[in-house]
């Protein structure tokens, strides 16, 4: 039985598109591919997730590191340049899910400008009741902590919670608290492992 269903955001529902990220980043801070992967940013971007460091800060610190002055505005921009619309098939499943009246919820490790733009990009997010999302919980997955929050907040038992997440770590987490999971590669799989479950669409 299946009470909940909770859907990662990133390349479940959102497209993701890093290449597009990282070639602005490099042209406006004018580094080198090299520079780019052994930059600070992956560890402030931790700050920024789990909501210890406000926007205004991220942007500050990334600039600092790399001696560019480059406007709050712009900056957003090119964060925001790797989301690249929804995934397709994605908004008929949900409403699919909707009509048959799963509730449905969001977990995503997550930073407030990544999410706002996708509440743009993605106007059926307003079909899910409950939004989890790392720099409000100030949690993150994979950690244990996170996932049982959402149980808890669900009112829901870990096994009638459907898990839904394209990182498999993430995954192996949630199955080891007792959540049903998908591991998503691409919308047909996806169709074809609610099939599996007894949720066609």
């Amino acid at each position: 039985m299946i009470d909940h269903i909770i859907f990662d955001l990133g390349q479940v529902l959102v497209k993701v598109d890093l290449q597009r990220f990282a070639a602005e980043f490099q042209r406006e801070f004018k580094i080198t591919e090299l520079e780019m992967k052994n930059r600070i940013e992956n560890g402030v971007y931790e700050f920024f997730m789990i909501g210890k460091i406000t926007p205004t800060q991220f942007h500050q610190l990334v600039c600092q590191h790399h001696r560019r002055n480059i406007s709050l505005e712009k900056f957003n921009s090119i964060w925001n340049s790797m989301l690249a619309g929804p995934m397709p098939g994605m908004a008929e499943i949900v409403e699919q899910l909707v009509k048959r009246n799963y509730p449905l919820s969001l977990l995503s490790n997550t930073d407030p400008w990544h999410y706002e733009a996708c509440v743009r990009q993605l106007p059926w997010l307003s079909h899910f009741g409950h939004k989890f999302l790392s720099y409000e919980l100030q949690l993150k997955k994979p950690d244990a902590e996170i996932y049982l929050a959402v149980a808890k907040a669900l009112a829901a038992k870990p096994e009638h919670c459907l898990f839904v997440d394209d990182r498999i770590e993430n995954i192996m987490a949630a199955q080891a608290l007792h959540f049903q999971t998908i591991h998503f590669s691409d919308v047909n799989n996806f169709r074809q492992e609610l099939e599996r479950i007894g949720i066609p669409v």
